[in-house]
């Protein structure tokens, strides 16, 4: 069996000969706050913008309750190194500002997930809008190449923005059709109303990502196995499920310090989850046929991972 560190060099370098170079190159990175003068809400950003001159596809990443622009950083770094451009968001309302309170968790309310949803949208439009931030490009950007990720409270960002719907009337719609494809960390199934209904409504690619240990019961009432049930409902069509053995839910928050929660992941989720994300976002935003073939082969990853991991697509 071929180790997954091969798999990962394999990823990196044979699917795309150039990342070889862009690898070595530095990653331009810009931080700011910008002003949703609609909301008067500021929203920080943190960009990530990979080497070159040339158009490249941008990804979103949305922390977890309490999170901040650190969530996620081993996840933007590799996606950076692989030639994408990453914009982390941190949400004012259920951002590290909520460490310490007594209300922390009363923060996964309906009303912040909208207005997590809107800090996604608000991005776009800025994005779009403005030609630089610091030194970090933004006319590089290409608009028809926009991918969304989170996790935790990230993922329902995600899930929201993908297209999920809610028993209540949102208006504007909270999902957003500039999105092409998206990956959920540690996502979830709907708290109250039907979680068949909720995911009959998401056609975009969408790669769910846990592990058989990924729970905090103390936090929200959701177990490892309910993570599956975005996935398993999801109308089929370039779905993905990855489930990682001993995972647990601090692990897929991809930080680059350890949390409260031991939230370090070993090595072989790290690289896994990096490689298996790589092939999904080269697969979907750049139409890389044998990324593809790679996630969808029984020779290609499913081949690769040990007793206990599990892959799926339908």
């Amino acid at each position: 069996m071929v180790s997954f560190r091969a798999f990962l060099a394999g990823l990196l370098f044979s699917f795309a000969p150039a990342a070889a170079e862009a690898v070595a190159l530095p990653i331009t990175q810009c931080e700011a706050v910008w002003l949703d003068p609609v909301r008067s809400r500021q929203v920080p950003i943190r960009i990530r913008m990979p080497a070159g001159t040339s158009k490249v596809p941008v990804i979103l990443f949305s922390h977890g309750l309490g999170g901040s622009l650190d969530a996620g950083a081993l996840w933007a770094q590799a996606w950076a190194d692989a030639g994408f451009a990453v914009i982390n968001l941190q949400h004012p309302g259920s951002d590290i500002a909520l460490f310490g309170k007594a209300d922390f968790r009363s923060a996964l309310s309906s009303e912040q997930l909208i207005a997590r949803a809107r800090d996604v949208q608000f991005v776009l439009d800025e994005m779009s809008r403005k030609p630089n931030e610091g030194q970090c490009e933004l006319s590089r950007i290409d608009p028809k190449r926009i991918g969304m990720s989170g996790h935790s409270f990230g993922a329902q960002t995600v899930q929201a923005i993908a297209g999920q719907s809610f028993p209540m009337l949102i208006e504007p719609p909270l999902y957003d059709s500039r999105v092409r494809a998206a990956i959920g960390f540690s996502p979830s199934p709907p708290l109250t109303g039907s979680a068949e209904a909720a995911f009959a409504t998401v056609h975009i690619p969408f790669l769910s990502i846990t592990g058989t240990d990924d729970a905090v019961p103390f936090v929200i009432p959701i177990t490892a196995r309910q993570r599956q049930l975005p996935f398993r409902l999801m109308p089929a069509g370039d779905k993905f499920l990855l489930v990682m053995r001993g995972g647990t839910h601090a692990m897929f928050a991809g930080q680059l310090f350890r949390s409260g929660l031991d939230g370090e992941p070993t090595a072989h989720i790290r690289d896994t989850v990096i490689a298996t994300t790589i092939a999904f976002w080269r697969a979907m935003l750049n139409t890389d046929r044998l990324a593809m073939r790679w996630l969808q082969s029984p020779v290609g990853l499913r081949a690769g991972l040990p007793a206990g991991d599990v892959f799926e697509s339908r």
